[in-house]
């Protein structure tokens, strides 16, 4: 009870503990995917921005690496963990801030708290689902705070981050429904309609001022045509048949992940109204009652833990929408549920695995709002059952029950997270009382694996530092984006990751490279899976016939194949995981 009152009287405190245990876990984890993708990105994207060509599809936080890269060129990895910290940590005290004044502190505090730990490895590595996260709730703080105070220049602000939080992740440009806010607030309000004209005059200008920074600075930078290619790139993987990212798969992925969150609901408010109705029938027997919540917080650490982010999305969505259709709230709240719902049904669109990979970037605004209307709901069964004779008064009552609640479902979830947390980190699984060993390179100082995931690393770098120099080409395929950024080379194909282009886009990018670029590459090949965890060496993995799956293709691995017998290269260093390759004639 002490840490409660402590959390509830002192956010600066608080923010300092959410801060520490961030800091606890950035030391251990090391993937070899996703954070050397935007690594990679960040190494580059002023020095040899065509180099990251695809990347650019995630322009602005490119930009924001970019310039923290050259705040600590030697930072390493763990120079931009801190900057995940950073951010994640403003997100939580911008969210704060927009609902600290509807709703008590501690459940605020609960269910931000909630939000900061869904993932089940912590975070990751700054990049751009994070400050898409920030920007869109600075939309949000910025739109709620200029129609409440009628300030509405601050709306100008709000179009100009618009436009920086779509150059951060191209689907998120359909957060311009966040501004349909604007008539739904005058709706709410019942003021004439025409009165719209002038916020909405602000947003537009925001908005074009935004989209002429971007112009400027793309210009000036000489980056505009590598943009212009990464947008051409996008369309092909848009349309092509088989990729994670076209238009087909990406509708599958939403009605995939709106269908769990369906049985999901249904599951909590059976669980829920029964666990309520007890609680609030119990009279003088205590036992019974912490019983009861023994009983619930047993049963929701399965139901978190078997749905996964769908749950905290179903109950996200419960909080938003039942806040945004309540005429008991004042319109401020519910104008900012409106954008909390906004937020949750538009932001994960565009993304391969919708909700499953990104939904957490989403739910910092409609989470907490399902602490703030559980006491409504607790005293709708209250009402519903009609009770009379009970040991305290109704208000009592509910305050209780509800209290009760909160800390049951925030307690559950957060021992299922310590417990999963302390298990893996992102992208490297196993406990992490065994990631005490150290990747062999400056720019991976301070970052702890398993002893295997490092040898295997190890040997790689020791033996392809015998071929590459800071500065040169590589061809790394398929999916150790990581080594361009720890060996500060240039991906050849203009993506760290191959690996995720579909083979149409793969084929075109050899050929702009072999027609554009005057050295043929060192070659690296991997010949064992990287995603998520480590397999065993897999003798079979470049053999078109014995693979083919959405990120390793059969079309894909011939492609490789064939750039490999073409230009004559030869195996120079193999073990069981690798092989480096170097052609005897690199000029073309």
């Amino acid at each position: 009870m002490r840490i409660i009152r402590f959390l509830k009287h002192d956010l600066y405190a608080t923010i300092i503990i959410i801060v520490l245990i961030q800091v606890v876990l950035m030391f251990q984890g090391f993937d070899i995917c996703d954070d050397g993708f935007v690594l990679t990105f960040y190494q580059q994207i002023f020095s040899n921005p065509e180099s990251v060509e695809y990347n650019f599809l995630y322009w602005f936080s490119g930009v924001l690496g970019g310039l923290w890269h050259q705040l600590n060129e030697d930072g390493g990895i763990i120079w931009f963990r801190i900057l995940g910290v950073v951010t994640n940590t403003a997100t939580f005290i911008l969210s704060f801030e927009i609902l600290k004044k509807y709703m008590p502190r501690l459940f605020l505090i609960f269910g931000l708290l909630m939000v900061l730990f869904v993932n089940d490895y912590g975070f990751l590595t700054f990049y751009h689902n994070q400050i898409t996260s920030l920007l869109t709730v600075l939309m949000v703080y910025f739109l709620s705070k200029g129609l409440i105070s009628k300030n509405y220049r601050l709306l100008t602000i709000v179009g100009f981050v618009f436009v920086l939080n779509g150059m951060t992740r191209l689907p998120n440009f359909v957060l311009i429904s966040l501004f349909i806010a604007i008539p739904v607030y005058f709706y709410l309000e019942k003021v004439e309609y025409k009165s719209m004209l002038k916020p909405i005059g602000f947003a537009v200008l925001g908005v074009f001022l935004g989209f002429l920074f971007v112009y400027l600075f793309l210009s000036i930078s000489g980056q505009l045509p590598v943009m212009e290619n990464a947008l051409f790139t996008m369309m092909d993987v848009g349309n092509t048949e088989g990729s994670a990212h076209n238009f087909k798969s990406v509708l599958k992925a939403q009605y995939y992940n709106h269908y769990n969150i369906v049985v999901a609901f249904f599951q909590f408010a059976g669980l829920f109204l029964l666990t309520t109705i007890g609680l609030i029938i119990v009279k003088k027997r205590k036992y019974l009652f912490y019983l009861i919540a023994l009983v619930f917080g047993g049963l929701l650490v399965y139901w978190f833990q078997k749905n996964g982010i769908f749950s905290i999305y179903t109950l996200a969505y419960v909080g938003s929408i039942w806040t945004l259709f309540s005429k008991r709230f004042n319109t401020e709240i519910r104008i900012i549920a409106f954008m909390a719902f906004i937020m949750l049904a538009t932001m994960t669109l565009g993304s391969g695995g919708g909700i499953k990979n990104s939904g957490y970037m989403t739910i910092w605004l409609g989470f907490p709002l399902f602490f703030f209307v559980l006491p409504i709901i607790v005293k709708k069964f209250k009402s519903l059952l009609e009770l009379t004779k009970i040991d305290l008064n109704a208000e009592q009552k509910t305050i209780a029950v509800s209290k009760l609640l909160v800390y049951t479902i925030t307690i559950s979830f957060l021992t299922l997270k310590i417990y999963n947390i302390s298990s893996g980190a992102y992208f490297d699984n196993g406990s992490r009382l065994n990631k005490t060993f150290a990747i062999n390179s400056k720019k991976a100082k301070y970052i702890y694996t398993t002893e295997a995931r490092a040898k295997i690393v190890n040997s790689l770098l020791v033996n392809l530092g015998h071929y590459v120099e800071p500065g040169d080409y590589l061809f790394a395929y398929d999916h150790i984006p990581m080594v361009h950024y720890l060996t500060n080379t240039l991906p050849y194909t203009y993506n760290p990751w191959p690996g995720i282009y579909d083979h149409y886009s793969f084929k075109k990018k050899i050929e702009k490279a072999e027609t554009e670029i005057e050295e043929l590459p060192i070659v690296v090949v991997q010949k064992f899976e990287t995603i998520i965890d480590f397999s065993e060496p897999k003798p079979n993995y470049m053999i078109p016939e014995k693979n083919n799956s959405i990120l390793h293709g059969q079309k894909s691995i011939f492609l490789m194949n064939e750039f490999l017998k073409k230009h004559k290269y030869i195996e120079v260093w193999a073990d069981d995981y690798f092989s480096i390759y170097k052609t005897e004639s690199p000029k073309k």
